[in-house]
């Protein structure tokens, strides 16, 4: 199963590289990019893999410091609820009741 995964995530990324330089070659063109103190010529392909690149790390960076604190936070919470719940059926059996 793990060599199928390995497979299949290469294939996807050489098909992602084979698009990439096919875009690049049709858009080779250079377009103006102003910033707020000067102005540069780069290529349109550069200029959009730019932009995607940099969404990508913003992505990451919201995924890292906001989403993945939150879903340990919820792991904690379903193990503390784990724990209550093995309680109350251990105090149930001792004083004779069926849990739940």
């Amino acid at each position: 199963m793990f060599w199928i995964k390995v497979i299949l995530i290469t294939i996807v990324l050489l098909v992602v590289l084979l698009l990439g330089v096919e875009f690049s070659t049709l858009n080779a063109n250079p377009v103006q990019v102003d910033y707020l103190l000067y102005k540069l010529e780069l290529p349109l392909s550069l200029v959009v893999v730019g932009a995607f690149t940099a969404g990508a790390v913003v992505t990451a960076l919201i995924g890292a410091f906001i989403v993945l604190p939150l879903r340990w936070r919820a792991a904690r919470l379903q193990q503390a609820i784990a724990g209550k719940d093995q309680e109350i059926s251990l105090l149930a059996k001792k004083v004779g009741r069926d849990a739940h």
